[in-house]
């Protein structure tokens, strides 16, 4: 008989309707359960597409014996990180206050309020490779609770009392802030301290596994624009182009996986997040792949599309339970598929051979494997692809997390806009325009956004994330379309944000993942450092900064500005990897570009050549001061000004000088 989670909105929490567990989910009346009963509570957090989640479920969750224990002893809930990322946060970061590494499936050992006592990872039915048993260790906490109590609190009230010292980490220095101190040498040495990880031959950061990690990506971009910049900006191109070539890129049906578990960039961890589609966008769109664009906004447009209008959170990795069987080809399948003569060729362009590459399966991972050929030949190796996608088509599927996220969907709505921007592929910029008028229309109700939709219905009040990337998106949106409506909804989205998750009345500005007054989170998380995904302030920090330097909305740029100073000067070392997203704030608070086109003979391809660049562009939302006084030659010919604070370049009317006015190096 199903349980609780039968009816959720989340596929992750449906995966588990079917366990003898009796579980919760993330609600008051399972913590009020657990008070009445005076039990502890398991507190179990994953996602739709984590293998390691599917593992545990497996060994564990569906074991009889194992939950009966767990039933018997505590109040079990189950959480997708993905719809409660603040409720993650507060676990995940109490694992490394705890001194563990973090990952999924997290498991949490908590007292009745939801503080946790002791916090791991996944566990294995039988004991192996030093870990115990998740059967073995059940009786022990519970134990823990029931009779040594003190302990347990005194656990629970130190790992809160961690979560705090860990916010007071990062903003550690801050008291020593001097927005005097913002300089583009920050760029440059974050940029160079990057490079100088950054493997050489193949891309990305040193060592195995790698990750997309696209804000720390992006860094290498900006520093490489800068004097000096030659190691960075060659760092991105290597990083770039081995994960377009790796076994990480699905090359017959686009998209990116999560990351590689090897140097190489060749073997996946397969599961496919709508994130990771949305970051990488921009980072093609500054390569210059418009190869690359085309196939992941396919991919976006055939696989992950609601036919709502808005974009699903991921595929799963694992197909008829087996991790990656969707996605590998043996040489037999190819010759089934493209004949021998077409199997051959294609094999030996993409690395498949008759020992395998990917685990003991003898099936390969496709990865390209050869130099590109001749225009004639990889226009063949096109066809061949295509005809392998068809015949993949046939297998069975990965399980697809069909819930909308609003802050990943204003992600998608940034990068697919960069991608447009770069190539002119139209169907980036109509896929942009329909989800974002998909989550304006159902997810966002004046300047309130809701988190999730599901099947018709919406739920869960938005965090920092969801508000900073819609946000970020519909600004995006209005530079392309000159639609000033898309402008005044993230106006509006950003001041919301500073009035529920920004503090700036102590001592340093502090922007909060969550909303106050949450009764179930037992520490209220900040948002301070990048991950998978960029963090929430860092965005928000760059919409404040937009507003101020084109809007003329000077109250927004100041409280950027401290907050850039708070974070980036001081005493502390700027350390990239955390800080990689508030980095490229800085980069558009010191360097940002406004483009003022006005109207005549002309105008399409000077506004054309301004959105090829980086640059934002004035439109009607600009302010007055920015647009006064720039008007059509007396010939009527459209004229282009490129402005840096106060102060216009000369008017240009030719589009190619245009492009090497915005195209100049920083200085």
């Amino acid at each position: 008989m199903p349980n609780r989670l039968a009816n959720e909105s989340s596929p992750y929490l449906r995966q588990h309707a079917d366990n003898p567990v009796e579980w919760w989910a993330w609600t008051a009346e399972a913590f009020a359960e657990a008070r009445r009963l005076d039990r502890p509570v398991f507190v179990s957090i994953g996602y739709a597409a984590c293998h390691w989640c599917h593992v545990m479920a497996h060994e564990s969750f569906e074991h009889a014996e194992t939950a009966a224990l767990m039933n018997r002893l505590f109040v079990n809930v189950k959480v997708d990180r993905e719809e409660l990322p603040d409720v993650d946060a507060i676990y995940m970061n109490a694992i490394m206050v705890q001194g563990e590494g973090g990952g999924w499936p997290l498991s949490a050992f908590c007292l009745p309020d939801g503080r946790p006592y002791f916090l791991g990872t996944y566990f294995p039915l039988e004991p192996r490779h030093g870990r115990p048993s998740f059967r073995d260790l059940i009786s022990p906490m519970s134990e823990a609770y029931r009779t040594r109590r003190a302990d347990a609190i005194d656990n629970a009230e130190q790992l809160i009392d961690g979560l705090a010292r860990v916010d007071e980490h990062y903003r550690r220095g801050a008291a020593d802030a001097d927005p005097a101190r913002l300089a583009s040498s920050i760029l440059v040495a974050a940029g160079r301290k990057v490079a100088e990880r950054c493997d050489p031959r193949l891309g990305g950061i040193t060592g195995a596994p790698k990750f997309p990690s696209s804000a720390t990506h992006d860094l290498l971009a900006r520093a490489g624009r800068l004097p000096l910049g030659l190691p960075a900006r060659t760092a991105f191109q290597t990083w770039a182009r081995g994960m377009a070539d790796g076994g990480i890129c699905d090359h017959l049906g686009g998209g990116f996986a999560r990351y590689s578990v090897d140097a190489k960039w060749l073997v996946p961890h397969f599961e496919k997040m709508l994130y990771d589609q949305a970051q990488l966008l921009g980072i093609f769109a500054t390569a210059g792949r418009a190869d690359i664009i085309a196939e992941t906004v396919g991919f976006l447009a055939r696989e992950l599309s609601d036919p709502a209008g808005g974009l699903y959170s991921s595929l799963d990795a694992d197909s008829e339970g087996e991790e990656g069987k969707f996605y590998v080809w043996t040489p037999a399948e190819l010759r089934a598929a493209l004949g021998p003569m077409g199997a051959m060729l294609f094999a030996a362009a993409y690395g498949v051979t008759e020992g395998g590459n990917f685990e003991h399966t003898g099936a390969s991972v496709l990865a390209r494997v050869t130099p590109r050929g001749s225009d004639a030949e990889e226009v063949h190796l096109a066809e061949l692809r295509a005809r392998l996608l068809v015949a993949r088509a046939a297998r069975v599927r990965p399980g697809t997390d069909d819930k909308v996220l609003a802050g990943w969907n204003g992600l998608a709505i940034s990068g697919l806009v960069a991608a447009w921007r770069a190539t002119n592929h139209a169907p980036a910029l109509a896929l942009a325009l329909r989800v974002a008028t998909f989550v304006r229309d159902t997810m966002i109700e004046e300047d309130a956004v809701r988190r999730v939709y599901h099947a018709g219905a919406v739920k869960l009040d938005g965090t920092l994330d969801d508000y900073a990337f819609c946000a970020a998106g519909f600004l995006d949106l209005a530079e392309a379309t000159g639609d000033r409506a898309w402008w005044a909804l993230g106006a509006r989205l950003t001041a919301a944000i500073q009035a529920r998750f920004v503090d700036a009345t102590g001592p340093v500005v502090v922007f909060y993942l969550a909303a106050a007054g949450d009764p179930l989170l037992v520490h209220r998380p900040e948002s301070h450092h990048d991950g998978a995904i960029p963090s929430g302030a860092a965005i928000a920090t760059a919409c404040l900064v937009r507003l101020g330097l084109v809007a003329g909305d000077d109250a927004a740029l100041r409280l950027a500005e401290r907050y850039l100073a708070e974070r980036l000067t001081g005493t502390q070392a700027v350390e990239p990897w955390a800080t990689s997203a508030l980095l490229a704030a800085l980069d558009r608070y010191l360097h940002e570009q406004v483009v003022v086109v006005t109207e005549g003979t002309g105008h399409a391809a000077l506004l054309d050549a301004a959105r090829r660049s980086s640059a934002a562009i004035a439109g009607a939302w600009a302010a007055p001061t920015l647009l006064e006084g720039k008007t059509a030659s007396v010939e009527g010919v459209a004229r282009a000004f490129v402005c840096r604070g106060t102060t216009c370049s000369a008017p240009v009317t030719d589009p190619d000088a245009l492009h090497a006015l915005l195209h100049a190096v920083h200085q």
